[in-house]
């Protein structure tokens, strides 16, 4: 997974936290996908996004869903 999609990812997850600040249009979903996958698109805004449970939820659907996100632990040498 790149740098670009786990920061995604956190944005997505840490977005869960605040209240709704924006409603996202089912219109709007692919448009606004692309630019958040294309880097096109400014953080604060796509935390913006995905305070829309639904809209959270959709992108997580189809880009994170079935990749697992692997954590690596270092150990102490």
């Amino acid at each position: 997974m790149s740098n670009h999609l786990r920061n995604i990812r956190a944005l997505l997850e840490n977005a869960k936290e605040f209240d709704v600040s924006r409603k996202v249009d089912t219109y709007e979903y692919e448009s606004l996908e692309k630019l958040i996958l294309q880097d096109d698109i400014r953080y604060s805004e796509i935390i913006e996004l995905f305070t829309d449970k639904v809209y959270r939820e959709w992108f997580y659907e189809r880009n994170f869903a079935e990749n697992e996100m692997v954590i690596t632990k270092f150990s102490d040498i």
